[in-house]
């Protein structure tokens, strides 16, 4: 076999190895188990929600709402939005900044 070959036929091995390793971790983050976490409104947006980890307030996640909450949660927008300081839980998949429930009181416009 020539040298061109057989870099030809690595260079194969190479792009098959890191396709199924590529499919294998996008297959895991999509099964993974949904959590919840506890966390305080930094700002709500009309198609997202800021927020900081209650047990590590240096760690800041924006979530986006999944289509099953978006209505509701631009309706609460509307209405009586999520305010600095609010308390909430959000149920997510890790890996993913998309919240699938959120759960809190609002506090009162002041």
């Amino acid at each position: 076999m020539t040298y061109s070959r057989k870099f030809a036929r690595l260079l194969a091995l190479a792009f098959t190895i890191c396709t199924v390793a590529v499919s294998a971790r996008a297959q895991e983050t999509s099964s993974a188990k949904p959590i919840q976490a506890r966390f305080e409104v930094l700002h709500m947006f009309v198609n997202s929600i800021q927020v900081r980890r209650a047990d590590n307030m240096r760690e800041i996640h924006t979530f986006a709402y999944s289509d099953q909450i978006r209505d509701e949660m631009q309706q609460r927008f509307s209405n009586s939005p999520y305010q600095y300081g609010d308390k909430v839980k959000i149920v997510y998949r890790p890996g993913a900044e998309i919240a699938l429930r959120i759960k809190g009181k609002p506090s009162k416009p002041s």
